[in-house]
């Protein structure tokens, strides 16, 4: 009995010392981790007519495995803009994908109930074209940049314009 009580206030005394002397204060995290496989970031919508009232449809954000897409996005989320300080429109997000892989962004309102022509614009994050599409189908089905997801780990500040063009409906589905 008497080496059982030594070896309990052996664990105790471990335990009180390694546990007990552990402060929040110490070695602050100073950057945000992101889940894993998510792809975060900020849009800001810059069309010249935005549609606040969302009761016929709604804003949403994709990502895309293949580029031009060949089916359903690898991941989907509608999104919810509002106005900022500055009188834009933005709205973060975070996307969820499968894993590792190069996916394209893009972004559009859907107008409900869905059918044919009830995608009205399409942005799409691309920093080498000055984060938006600019309505050129070059810059749209060409050569662009693409958030990237390796070993598993999120990633963030994947922020970019977008050009719902719900007046013209150049990019019309």
């Amino acid at each position: 009995m008497f080496f059982y009580t030594i070896i309990l206030s052996i664990i105790l005394t471990i335990s009180f010392s390694t546990f007990g002397c552990k402060s929040d204060s110490t070695n602050p995290v100073t950057s945000t981790p992101f889940d894993a496989n998510s792809i975060n970031g900020t849009i800001t919508f810059v069309d010249s007519l935005f549609i606040s009232d969302t009761t016929h449809g709604y804003y949403s954000i994709d990502a895309y495995s293949s580029w031009p897409p060949t089916g359903m996005p690898s991941a989907i989320a509608k999104i919810i803009p509002s106005k900022n300080s500055n009188g834009k429109y933005t709205a973060n997000y975070k996307l969820i994908v499968s894993g590792n892989g190069s996916y394209t962004l893009t972004t559009a309102f859907i107008k409900t109930p869905y059918g044919q022509g009830s995608v009205l614009g399409l942005g799409m994050y691309d920093v080498t074209s000055g984060n938006d599409t600019t309505h050129n189908s070059g810059t749209i089905f060409g050569s662009h940049t693409k958030a990237v997801i390796t070993s598993g780990a999120g990633i963030g500040n994947i922020n970019f314009n977008s050009w719902i063009d719900t007046t013209n409906k150049i990019y019309n589905f």
